[in-house]
């Protein structure tokens, strides 16, 4: 909120001046900017209403949440964690178990390995297993690179040795 007031100019309608005595809030253009500054802070406000249409698209986009075999671990993980702040935006906040839970289950099938590794570790959190998945795409996109490698240096020759 206070970024959006600071890109509006509207910063100092919410922050106490150092010197109260030598700002006056009666002038015509600090009446105007605090009324500027509410009509922000109102309509954010009316964005993030828990009504129950955007309860359910939430809600929705959250069940229907699949990772794309083209995408990359660490995009799939922002667009996951920006799903659960719009839970949270709406009111209803997951607890980190389902979210690990949420995360594993919408992973592609190269994951499933890892995956079930994962879930059958006593102790998991959401932080470790982030970490680990993200080893194993990293992993994964080296082991690609060097492959590759390899094949671009490989040659032959059509000589053969005639063993004399």
């Amino acid at each position: 909120m206070r970024m959006k007031l600071s890109r509006k100019g509207l910063l100092a309608q919410i922050i106490k001046p150092e010197f109260d005595a030598l700002s006056d809030r009666s002038t015509v253009q600090w009446k105007t900017d605090d009324l500027k500054a509410l009509g922000v802070i109102a309509g954010d406000e009316q964005f993030n209403r828990t009504t129950l249409k955007n309860r359910l698209i939430v809600t929705k986009k959250l069940h229907n949440f699949k990772m794309e075999s083209s995408t990359r671990f660490a995009v799939h993980v922002g667009q996951f964690k920006e799903i659960v702040l719009q839970m949270e935006t709406i009111g209803e906040p997951l607890d980190e178990t389902r979210q690990l839970v949420l995360l594993l289950g919408s992973l592609t099938d190269e994951y499933r390995m890892i995956s079930t590794v994962l879930e059958n570790t006593p102790t998991m959190t959401l932080a470790y297993a982030i970490q680990a998945l993200s080893s194993v795409d990293a992993s994964d996109e080296s082991s690609s690179a060097h492959q590759k490698a390899f094949v671009a240096k490989k040659s032959y020759d059509k000589r053969r040795f005639n063993g004399k």
